[in-house]
């Protein structure tokens, strides 16, 4: 595993790779995996998802190199400056996400490099997006769009919770209690995250590294999801159906069963899938393996 930032869009952006670093060349390579994550965007969260999976691809033949991108803004390296949210907003709303995965792709990925792109809850969204760009489109080998938000995202039980609840206490505490959190000493920060949010041990460290102004991004992101991502984008899914691959929770408060119902009657032909294996909305703290094999083998099973 490697770690890097790389300036995507004039934004200081964390990317972890495995099988090439994002320096070495990528002439000999023909394929590559690139997973766009959820919100908070941070790479860290995703370490045992990407090596496992890079791991699991070499065992089968297929020695991929996997990176994994983080979202503008969503981590603050203390050698860099990033843009403040306040009078840079379409750097980190959605659309600024998508147009810094588009810059990215351009920058680092050859043109002769077939991609296969991981969308991760709001990741698969903007995985969605850009397959409008006929240039980044061409480029894809096919899309694995994971606990999928994609669409009503409000009406969802954890939407109603967020728009209702979440966002309004945000907006009037959550500058002055972070700043709170981030004044306490390490090892207090570590107990709250563990006990009090519930972040796994593994990933108490990536968590540490969320900021106030990482949190302000994050949430400011979260806001723009609950306006815009609304109605299924129909028309884009269609267009595009044969690059397209979904995995469904089975108990998903972001992502309803009956929203992968009713994508089955819209369009029978789609390559969807309801887990069964438990696996919840936010794999990577707690199934981060399982959901890297699943991946794997649909790897394995898109065609050259």
């Amino acid at each position: 595993m490697q770690e890097a930032f790389v300036d995507v869009n004039s934004i200081p952006t964390h990317i972890i790779t495995w099988g090439k670093c994002i320096e070495e060349s990528l002439d000999n390579v023909q394929e590559v995996v690139i997973c766009i994550p959820g919100n908070p965007g941070l790479p860290g969260f995703y370490t045992e998802f990407g090596g496992t999976l890079q791991q699991q691809l070499g065992l089968t033949g297929r020695d991929l190199p996997v990176w994994v991108i983080g979202h503008a803004g969503h981590y603050d390296p203390p050698e860099a400056e990033v843009p403040q949210l306040t009078g840079n907003e379409e750097l980190f709303n959605l659309n600024g996400q998508v147009t810094h995965k588009i810059e990215f792709i351009k920058k680092y990925i050859p043109r002769h490099v077939k991609i296969h792109l991981i969308g991760h809850s709001i990741g698969a969204w903007m995985t969605l997006q850009l397959l409008q760009k006929k240039q980044i489109r061409d480029r894809i080998k096919k899309c694995y769009l994971l606990f999928p938000t994609v669409e009503r995202m409000a009406e969802s039980p954890n939407g109603q919770t967020f728009t209702n609840i979440v966002m309004p206490f945000y907006s009037v505490f959550g500058n002055v209690l972070f700043n709170l959190l981030k004044a306490m000493p390490i090892w207090l920060q570590s107990q709250i995250y563990l006990r009090i949010f519930s972040i796994p041990c593994d990933h108490v460290s990536t968590a540490l590294k969320c900021q106030p102004s990482v949190a302000e991004k994050a949430a400011f992101l979260v806001d723009d999801e609950m306006a815009r991502v609304r109605g299924l984008q129909c028309e884009l899914i269609e267009q595009h159906l044969p690059l397209l691959k979904f995995y469904y929770g089975a108990k998903d408060d972001w992502v309803p069963v009956a929203y992968y119902e009713e994508l089955i009657r819209l369009f029978p032909q789609a390559d969807a899938q309801l887990d069964t294996k438990g696996i919840d909305h936010a794999f990577v703290l707690s199934s981060s393996k399982p959901m890297a094999l699943i991946v794997s083998n649909m790897i394995q099973q898109t065609t050259n």
